[in-house]
């Protein structure tokens, strides 16, 4: 005599989608392994939680390029605030001898050294032709500071 088989079948598929195991699936419903192997077959439940997967890795994956982004944009602009600091003491104190002059240009190289890559122009300002290089992708986005990275959406 065979057995009943008064299975709950979309709370089956919803556990397998969401990730519980074979095995606890078929202890928590009282299905054979083969049962279970032959109905997520049949039924095409495979692709379900895949697509389900997918989605979650995606959004995850988004939700982590996002925050990485938030912190570079958050930390150029802490640099170009400490930029324009600097240049507004260098400007407001202007030097007197020569080694003061000697100083303050050393002190100018430096903020420059430090200002250019977080404000997207290229090393010491010169492309092969000699003109100006400005990074685009710094000036294309929302917030001239912060960069854009363009995640498809699934």
């Amino acid at each position: 005599m065979g057995k009943s088989l008064s299975v709950d079948w979309k709370a089956v598929e919803k556990d397998y989608i969401q990730g519980k195991s074979r095995s606890f699936i078929a202890a928590t419903y009282v299905l054979s392994l083969n049962t279970l192997d032959a109905k997520i077959r049949r039924s095409g439940w495979k692709a379900k939680k895949d697509a389900v997967t997918h989605k979650i890795i995606q959004a995850n994956t988004q939700a982590v390029v996002q925050s990485s982004v938030d912190k570079q944009a958050r930390y150029l602009n802490r640099i170009a605030n400490q930029v324009d600091h600097s240049l507004d003491v260098l400007e407001s104190e202007m030097p007197g001898t020569r080694k003061e002059l000697k100083d303050h240009i050393e002190v100018l190289e430096k903020v420059d050294r430090i200002a250019r890559p977080a404000l997207g122009l290229a090393s010491q300002n010169q492309g092969s032709n000699g003109k100006t290089i400005v990074n685009l992708a710094v000036l294309r986005s929302d917030d001239a500071m912060k960069p854009v990275i363009d995640i498809a959406a699934g």
